[in-house]
């Protein structure tokens, strides 16, 4: 493996390989029933929520995009890709974008573990949450580069002859991925609630333990290939590390003691959530009058409108240093790197080229990861009986600029759904930070919610740049129609459905 290509990819591979082991379920994220799973997007949610008790027992999901490579949808949807082929599998089923604009790869995944909300009154929720999270992304990578690492350096291809003896440039060019443990603490309470306004917030306190980390970045990388032997590197400093777990699990070393003490410190982080809802028919839902409200129903949805604002992910994580994952200054012409040999464990070779090859630039024994921080508006809109509209948007912002810093991707969602309480159906319709149109679909029956945020691309885009998957298995234990226990206890307002969502007169 050529060293150049080879210290992009060893680092992009080995954090692939770890993301595989472990964002929120799309549209159900918003639903009157999403009970603890609402927590990840909005902390607020949970406040007067329907459910008594909701637990999540077990839920995993992943979400792969990038906007450099796409995958041929004819042949998805034929199948022809998943037979035997004859050529060049890149030529026939995948395409390049092949534009000015810098290429770029995430991937998130997470492992829901047991989670728990629970509703001590109307006007007071809580929640624990424990969560597995993994992210990778691959930012600022020029079209000269990433094509020359798609084709692995191939001297025959027109392109890389045009780029061979040619003076290349990058700058910011970034690899960063993290995999961590986030035990959160969700305190959700109604703030107001003066007949048709009702406003509530939320605040998640979470602990951060990191697991493993990597990153590489090169805010100027000026290099020449003379040939796919022979590389000039011309005063390129590198920012670089990775956790000591990554050398060792590959040398077959793993110790879950010395995972857990040994990489990361525990950190603490924040989630905040505000939401206002308009009750224009609230009086319908209470048993006495306007002037003297009382048995306010609990198993009912009573907003018109719904908006919500909450910022996620507000801290980062200390990590440890490997034992050679220093910084270096890549100064080197005329490189001969055809016969250099990274050997069984990838990381360690590539540290020890870097070492003997460079040196160190800089011998700081540990590194920060910034959390993922996103900024997320939420707006609902009840359409008539269980038909909502909502829009949701995630929006990352990079204000800190810095080289080991993991990031989730940009969405913009329109999601109609049919949101009942045992079942649900929700088609989440947006587009994503890479300017890519996405349609998924979402479904919830009982306790099994199973959805994807851009799944339904595969039935009719022509370029597929990513997919998802989500699933969650829930224990859910709703409230009940109070006025079903006794015949002396009906209410003032007749309602349409002991179990439908709207009443079906509005006092005058």
């Amino acid at each position: 493996m050529r060293v150049f290509a080879g210290i992009l990819s060893i680092f992009a591979f080995e954090a692939f390989l770890s993301n595989i082991n472990a964002q929120d379920i799309p549209g159900y994220n918003m639903s009157n029933y999403a009970g603890v799973s609402g927590v990840d997007v909005q902390p607020a949610s949970i406040a007067d929520m329907r459910y008594k008790w909701d637990i999540t027992v077990i839920g995993a999901g992943i979400d792969i995009n990038n906007n450099y490579i796409s995958a041929k949808g004819k042949y998805i949807r034929n199948r022809e890709v998943f037979q035997k082929y004859d050529g060049n599998f890149q030529s026939k089923y995948l395409d390049e974008n092949t534009g000015p604009s810098y290429k770029e790869v995430g991937v998130n995944a997470y492992v829901q573990l047991p989670s728990i909300a629970y509703s001590f009154s109307k006007n007071i929720s809580v929640a624990f949450t424990w969560r597995l999270r993994s992210l990778l992304d691959i930012d600022n990578l020029s079209p000269e580069l990433a094509h020359l690492m798609f084709t692995g350096l191939n001297d025959q291809d027109p392109e890389n002859q045009k780029y061979f003896n040619s003076e290349l440039k990058n700058t910011n060019f970034d690899i960063s991925q993290m995999s961590w443990w986030e035990y959160g603490f969700d305190y959700a309470q109604v703030i107001k609630s003066e007949g048709h306004h009702f406003l509530k917030a939320g605040v998640r306190l979470k602990l951060e333990a990191g697991l493993e980390a990597a990153y590489i970045y090169a805010a100027h990388l000026d290099y020449n290939w003379k040939n796919n032997d022979t590389l000039s590197l011309y005063n390129s400093s590198f920012q670089q590390g990775h956790t000591q777990t990554l050398v060792d699990d590959l040398n077959g070393g793993f110790n879950l003691g010395k995972t857990l003490t040994n990489v990361s410190s525990v950190t603490p982080a924040m989630d905040i959530g505000l939401v206002y809802e308009w009750r224009p028919d609230y009086y319908a839902w209470n048993n006495q009058t306007k002037e003297t409200l009382g048995n306010e129903r609990r198993d009912v949805n009573k907003y018109k409108l719904r908006l919500g604002i909450s910022v996620l992910d507000l801290g980062f994580i200390s990590f440890r240093k490997g034992d050679n994952a220093y910084d270096f200054l890549a100064n080197k012409t005329n490189w001969d790197v055809n016969a250099l040999n990274f050997g069984p464990n990838k990381i360690h070779g590539l540290d020890t080229i870097i070492a003997h090859t460079f040196g160190s630039s800089n011998t700081k024994n540990t590194f920060l990861f910034y959390l993922p921080t996103t900024l997320s508006f939420q707006a609902d809109y009840h359409i008539y009986n269980d038909f909502y509209i909502n829009f949701t948007s995630y929006s990352i912002p990079h204000w800190l600029n810095i080289a080991s810093e993991a990031h989730t991707l940009s969405y913009y969602t329109i999601t109609p759904r049919w949101d009942q309480k045992w079942f649900g159906v929700f088609l989440p319709i947006g587009i994503n930070g890479y300017g890519q149109p996405v349609v998924g679909l979402t479904g919830r029956i009982g306790p099994l919610i199973i959805g994807t945020s851009d799944g339904l691309n595969l039935l009719f885009a022509n370029k597929i740049y990513g997919i998802s998957a989500y699933a969650a298995l829930k224990i859910p234990i709703l409230f009940k129609n109070p006025f079903k226990e006794g015949k002396d206890n009906c209410p003032k307002f007749p309602v349409q459905n002991a179990d439908n969502d709207g009443p079906a007169n509005t006092p005058q």
